[in-house]
C-alpha cells in the first residue's frame, strides 16, 4: 500500500479515535437479515415506536449486539474524554414524603430539585427516626433526643443497598442485585443485571416487616417519590433469548416478562442502546398492580423529573468518521467486482443474531478497503482529494454536529406514557440543566469544542438555553453565549435562569424566561473560579459552591458565594468564603444531596476534605463537614464537624468521609460510612457518636 493512500486510511482512522463512534442505522429493523446504513439526521423528526411482537424485540436486540460501546463516552479536541455524568427549580423543601405521626420536631429533608418530588437518598429521617445504609447493612436508630440516640434495628443485605424512601410507616430499600444463587434456583441470569425493590411496614420502627418484594432486570438508574408512588428506573442492554424474552419482573417468586407493546424506540442511529425502563409502585397500597414501560435510549442518560412528566435524555454524535465511511463507499462502488457485490448482500442479509448491525458494517468497509490498494498512486491521491471535497461539502449541511435527545414520559399516579421527543443542540451536563414550568421545558446545552481533521479547523464550545413546548418543539433560543467556555453549572427558578461557565473566568449569567419564545440576558459578572452548584438562599440570592481560581483558570481552593441579583443587570458577589488549603474540595460539588441548607437557622453544611501536607511531610489535612454561618450578605466558617476517627485503614486522607448531613430540631446529624456523629448547632460542641458497622467493608466513594 503506498503512502498516498496510508494517508487516505490514516486520517479515517484519526477521525474515528477522535470521535468514537460507529455507523448504525436509522429505522430499526423489525426482521432478520436486515442492514441500513444511514447517519443521525437533525431535521427529521423523533418518532417514538412500539414493537408489536415479541419477535420484533428480540431482531431489534439482535441487531445490536457487538455494537461500539464507549461507555457513552468520546474524546473531545483537546483529547479529554468527555461523559455525560449522571448527576434537576424550587428551595430545598422535599415533597411527596409523609410526616411520621409520632414526630413533631423540626426537620431537614432530602435536598430536592422540584418541590414535591422526593429524591430518592442514602438517609432520611421522619424528624423522630434516621434511615440509613452504610456499605450492606440498613439502620434504623431512634434519633431525637439526641442524648438517647441508638440504633434500634439493623438488616445486613446479601447485596448493598443503594438508596431508600420513607412514606409514614412504609419504607422501600432497593440496590443492585449480584445474588448468583438466587438466578441459579429459578435457573436464569440476566446478563443486563437486576435490582430488588423491597416494602416494609415500619410501624414498629424496631421490627419492619417486608409487604412486598419485587426484583427488576436492569441496573439502578434513578428514583423520584410523588405522594405515595415510587417511579423506579433502571437500565439494561437489550437481549434476546427464548424464555422471557424481553425484560422481566419479579414479584415474590413469580415471575413475568413485559409486554412488547410497553418497549418504545426511536427512528435515531443507535450506538449503544439500553432500556430506560420506569416501574410505577404504589407504596401504601401493595395490592395495586404496577406498571412498566421501557424506552430504548442511548448509554449515557442524564433524568429530570418535575410534577407531571419524566424528561430522559442523551448525547447524539454527527461525527467525520461515519460520513466518510459512507463516501468512500460510494467512491469505490464502481469498482467492485459482481461477486464482492454479491458478498456485501450476503453480508447485509444475514441473520441479526450471526452478525450485528455493527458487525456487518465492519465486514463489508473492509470488502471496500482491499480495492484501494489496487489503485495507481494518482487514481489514490485523485480519490483522496475528491472524498475529502465531498466531506466538507456534506458537512455544511449540518449546523451543528451534537444533539442531546429528549425522551419525555408522562406520570399520574401509576400510569405511564410516552408523550412526545424532541431535540436541541449540544450536551447537558445533569439534571439541573432541565427544568418545567407551565408545559414547557427549559434547557441549557453545551456544544462542544470540535476539531476537523479535514480541514485541521477548530469550533470552539458555545452555550446556549432552549424552551420547548409540550410537544417538544423548541419555541425559543439564546444560543453562543460564552464562547470557548462550557457550562458548569445551572439554576432554573421560576421565571430566570442562573447559569456559571468557566474556563479561565467564571461568568455568572443571569437570563429571563418570563417570555418562552423571547429569552433573554439580563446580566452577568465576572469573576475568578467557578461554581459547581447553584442553589437559592432568597428570591434575590443566589447561594454558588465551587472552586476559585487564578486569573489564568488554575483551580486553588475550595469557594462559596453569595450572589446578589436583586438588580438583574449587575449581579455582584457580596461574599465569600475561600479555604486556605488549595487541594480542598467537597462532594456536595457534584453531589447536590450532599448539601444541607436552611435560612430559618442561618445554617449551611456541605462535606470537606484536604490532604495537604507541609514541608515538613505532617499532614496538615482534615476530613469532616464545614458548618457555616450564612446570611444574606455573609459567610462564616463556624467551624468542623470532624469524622477522621470514623475512617478505615486511613483512607481519609486520600477520600471524603462526611456523605450526608440533616438536622433536627437543634441538633446536627453528620453520617459518613462508619460513623453518625451528633452535635448541639448552637455551639457546635459533640452530643453523641454512633458507630455504624460495616459487615462487607464495602465503603461508597464519591
Amino acid at each position: 500500500m503506498n503512502k498516498t493512500i496510508n494517508l487516505l486510511l490514516l486520517s479515517i482512522l484519526t477521525i474515528a479515535l477522535i470521535l468514537l463512534s460507529g455507523c448504525i442505522p436509522q429505522e430499526q429493523p423489525t426482521s432478520t437479515g436486515t442492514y441500513k446504513e444511514m447517519i443521525f439526521s437533525p431535521s427529521e423528526d423523533i418518532t417514538a415506536k412500539t414493537f408489536r411482537t415479541e419477535e420484533e424485540y428480540i431482531n431489534f436486540a439482535k441487531s445490536h449486539i457487538g455494537s461500539t460501546s464507549f461507555g457513552g463516552s468520546y474524546t473531545n479536541a483537546l483529547g479529554v474524554v468527555r461523559t455525560d455524568v449522571m448527576m434537576e427549580t424550587a428551595d430545598s423543601i422535599s415533597g411527596g414524603m409523609e410526616k411520621s405521626a409520632l414526630s413533631v420536631q423540626e426537620f431537614s429533608e432530602t435536598n430536592n430539585q422540584v418541590t414535591g418530588v422526593d429524591e430518592a437518598d442514602i438517609i432520611k429521617t421522619d424528624g423522630d427516626y434516621i434511615y440509613t445504609i452504610s456499605g450492606n447493612v440498613l439502620y434504623i436508630i431512634k434519633a431525637y433526643p439526641g442524648e438517647e440516640a441508638e440504633i434500634i434495628f439493623t438488616k445486613e443485605f446479601d447485596d448493598s443497598p443503594t438508596s431508600l424512601f420513607i412514606n409514614g410507616d412504609t419504607m422501600t430499600v432497593f440496590g443492585n442485585m449480584y445474588n448468583l444463587d438466587f438466578f441459579k434456583d429459578i435457573d436464569f441470569r440476566p446478563s443486563a443485571g437486576m435490582t430488588y425493590f423491597n416494602i416494609y411496614d415500619i410501624s414498629d420502627r424496631s421490627n419492619p416487616i417486608l409487604e412486598k418484594e419485587y426484583k427488576f432486570e436492569g441496573n439502578y438508574f434513578n428514583a423520584r417519590m410523588i405522594d405515595d408512588y415510587v417511579y423506579f428506573v433502571t437500565r439494561s442492554s437489550p437481549q434476546f433469548r427464548t424464555n422471557y424474552p424481553t425484560p422481566i419482573i419479579f414479584e415474590g417468586t413469580e415471575a413475568r416478562s413485559m409486554p412488547a407493546k410497553n418497549i418504545y424506540y426511536y427512528n435515531i442511529p443507535y450506538r449503544n442502546p439500553q432500556l430506560a425502563t420506569i416501574h410505577a409502585i404504589n407504596m401504601k397500597d401493595s395490592g395495586e398492580d404496577i406498571n412498566s414501560v421501557a424506552v430504548a435510549v442511548e448509554s449515557s442518560q442524564n433524568m429530570y423529573m418535575s410534577q407531571n412528566n419524566i424528561f430522559i435524555t442523551y448525547t447524539e454524535i454527527i461525527n467525520e468518521y461515519d460520513l466518510m465511511k459512507i463516501i468512500m463507499k460510494e467512491l469505490m462502488e464502481p469498482y467492485l467486482t459482481d461477486s464482492d457485490k454479491e458478498l456485501i448482500e450476503k453480508i447485509k442479509s444475514t441473520d441479526n443474531d450471526i452478525l450485528s448491525q455493527y458487525e456487518k458494517d465492519e465486514k463489508i468497509f473492509r470488502v471496500y478497503e482491499t480495492y484501494i490498494n489496487y489503485l495507481t498512486e494518482d487514481e489514490q491521491a485523485d480519490m483522496q482529494e475528491t472524498a475529502e471535497e465531498l466531506l466538507k461539502k456534506k458537512l455544511e449541511e449540518y449546523k451543528h454536529l451534537e444533539y442531546t435527545i429528549i425522551n419525555k414520559i408522562s406520570t399520574d399516579k401509576n400510569k405511564i406514557s410516552v408523550e412526545s421527543n424532541g431535540k436541541v443542540p449540544g450536551h447537558v451536563i445533569n439534571q439541573f440543566s432541565m427544568d418545567e414550568k407551565d408545559n414547557i421545558l427549559r434547557i441549557a446545552t453545551t456544544i462542544s469544542r470540535r476539531w476537523s481533521s479535514i480541514d485541521y479547523s477548530r469550533t470552539e464550545s458555545t452555550n446556549n438555553i432552549y424552551t420547548l413546548d409540550k410537544n417538544m418543539n423548541i419555541i425559543g433560543s439564546l444560543e453562543g453565549l460564552a464562547e470557548t467556555e462550557s457550562i458548569y453549572s445551572t439554576r432554573f427558578i421560576d421565571d430566570r435562569l442562573y447559569m456559571v461557565t468557566f474556563r479561565q473566568v467564571a461568568p455568572f449569567f443571569v437570563i429571563d424566561l418570563s417570555d418562552p419564545t423571547d429569552i433573554k440576558e439580563l446580566g452577568k459578572l465576572k469573576i475568578p473560579g467557578f461554581s459547581r452548584y447553584l442553589h437559592p438562599y432568597d428570591d434575590n440570592t443566589i447561594i454558588g459552591i465551587g472552586q476559585d481560581a487564578t486569573a489564568t483558570g488554575r483551580t486553588k481552593g475550595l469557594k462559596i458565594s453569595l450572589f446578589d441579583v436583586e438588580d438583574v443587570q449587575n449581579p455582584t458577589e457580596v461574599a465569600k468564603y475561600v479555604t486556605e488549603e488549595r487541594y480542598a474540595s467537597s462532594t456536595a460539588l457534584y453531589e447536590h444531596k450532599a448539601f444541607l441548607f436552611s435560612k430559618d437557622k442561618d445554617l449551611l453544611v456541605i462535606p470537606a476534605y484536604s490532604y495537604e501536607y507541609s514541608r515538613d511531610g505532617t499532614s496538615k489535612g482534615y476530613n469532616g463537614a464545614f458548618v457555616f454561618k450564612i446570611s444574606k450578605d455573609e459567610i462564616i466558617l463556624r467551624g468542623l464537624i470532624d469524622h477522621s476517627m470514623g475512617s478505615s485503614n486511613n483512607r481519609y486522607y486520600y477520600a471524603p468521609q462526611v456523605e450526608r448531613s440533616l438536622y433536627i430540631e437543634n441538633l446536627l446529624y453528620t453520617k459518613s460510612p462508619n460513623l453518625l456523629r451528633i452535635n448541639n448547632l448552637e455551639d457546635l460542641s459533640s452530643v453523641k457518636n454512633i458507630t455504624l458497622e460495616q459487615k462487607n467493608g464495602n465503603i461508597p466513594i464519591y
